[in-house]
């Protein structure tokens, strides 16, 4: 509830600078590290700390560079984030901290150079569940997590702690994504995915695809050591 107050104070953007990256799929509240060192990003992040702090993340579309779509293509659902912390390094590059604000869709590209600029519309989650279908939810995504770390997975305690206290169903199921999945055409679904209800159902069930998968593994692996597996 304390970041929903924090959101609807910051004023959005009707316009904003873009990085694309393979691979990353920023979530509202992730915290995420970013290492700014292309000239072209480096000026994005020079005007965005001179104006509101703001740009968005958004992944790049991988299918539309495998059929040779030019100008970096990115997936038209992405999220912006405010910058919470930066160093700037001696030889023109940053280090800094973005946090997810919310879910856009990119409108239109205003411009590519020097750096890409977007129109953009926010996109609001769909709350179609009750209150108790919710928390159920969040449980069902604790649980599943807390047995992936009890059968082997390497998921600090202190991350299951700390989505524990998150404040808020939806905010916690995000930040278990951002955290957790390992596929990122599976985080951009979800990312996508605008009903709370359907985006707890399917990360669900990764999580319990995953699940399978790791007691396979263990079943597989019987006494053996780490190394000696190849040879069950």
């Amino acid at each position: 509830f304390y970041f929903k107050r924090v959101l609807q104070e910051i004023e959005i953007p009707k316009e904003v600078g873009v990085i694309t990256l393979k691979g990353s799929v920023l979530f509202p509240q992730a915290m995420m590290p970013l290492f700014i060192f292309e000239p072209r990003y480096r000026e994005m992040l020079r005007d965005a700390l001179e104006e509101d702090r703001i740009f968005a993340v958004a992944a790049a579309d991988e299918q539309a560079i495998e059929a040779g779509a030019e100008n970096e293509p990115s997936h038209k659902v992405a999220s912006i984030g405010i910058v919470r912390a930066c160093k700037k390094n001696d030889d023109g590059t940053a280090n800094l901290i973005l946090q997810g604000l919310t879910r856009v869709r990119f409108d239109e590209v205003v411009a590519e150079l020097p750096y890409r600029r977007a129109k953009i519309s926010p996109l609001l989650s769909v709350e179609d569940a009750s209150a108790d279908d919710l928390r159920e939810g969040r449980r069902n995504v604790l649980n599943l997590v807390k047995t992936h770390r009890r059968l082997g997975a390497e998921i600090p305690r202190e991350v299951i702690e700390f989505l524990e206290a998150v404040d808020g169903d939806e905010a916690m199921l995000d930040l278990s994504i951002y955290a957790l999945c390992s596929s990122s055409k599976i985080k951009q679904k979800l990312l996508e995915t605008l009903s709370v209800s359907q985006r707890f159902g399917h990360f669900e069930n990764f999580l319990r695809q995953q699940l399978d998968q790791l007691k396979l593994y263990k079943k597989l692996k019987g006494n053996l050591g780490e190394d000696d597996v190849g040879d069950n």
